[in-house]
């Protein structure tokens, strides 16, 4: 109420009173360690921060000229909804937790080549592997990803209504979405 009381005093809008009491609060809850009760009274300290915000509250309002939009403006969002990003959030972390069932040389190629982008030839030399047979591993290793990730949803109450009601549809193509979502 103060600070309300002397940012009419000095001379800020009704209609912006309430912002820009807002902003002195938030200066002075950020220069709170820079106060030094032995230097004044807090509200003194408090109406220098009102005075000093105000006064750049008065320079940005000459400065300020708002240009509406036209009617049939539509903001196109770039950045994924919220309901977006939490679905995403939970296939990762189902995606990871199916990882760690899987046993170490069926997860390490999918980790290694469908999460990290690592080549297949890379990986099988790495391995000390045959390139087919690093293939025949990603082959498996995808099936039963697919089978522990089908089984998990299955499992949960409501199963995902996402892709329809029915837990991960057939093919690689959900699987490697999964798998993709899991990228850290």
């Amino acid at each position: 109420m103060l600070v309300r009381r002397w940012l009419r005093l000095l001379g800020v809008p009704r209609r912006d009173r309430r912002d820009v009491a807002q902003n002195v609060m938030l200066a002075a809850h950020e220069s709170f360690a820079n106060y030094d009760p032995a230097r004044g009274p807090p509200d003194r300290w408090l109406n220098r921060i009102a005075v000093h915000t105000a006064s750049h509250y008065a320079e940005r309002a000459r400065r300020r000229q708002e240009e509406p939009l036209p009617d049939d403006f539509d903001a196109v969002l770039e950045e994924p909804s919220a309901e977006e990003q939490i679905i995403s959030e939970c296939d990762r972390l189902l995606a990871l937790s199916v990882l760690r069932e899987l046993n170490g040389e069926l997860s390490a190629v999918l980790v290694a080549h469908d999460i990290e982008g690592v080549p297949m030839a890379d990986f099988a030399s790495q391995s000390g592997i045959p390139l087919s047979t690093a293939y025949k591993r990603r082959t498996r290793a995808l099936a039963v990803f697919q089978l522990l990730v089908t089984q998990r949803l299955a499992s949960m109450d409501g199963s995902d209504t996402r892709n329809g009601g029915h837990p991960a549809s057939a093919g690689a193509a959900p699987v490697l979405v999964l798998l993709s979502s899991a990228r850290p």
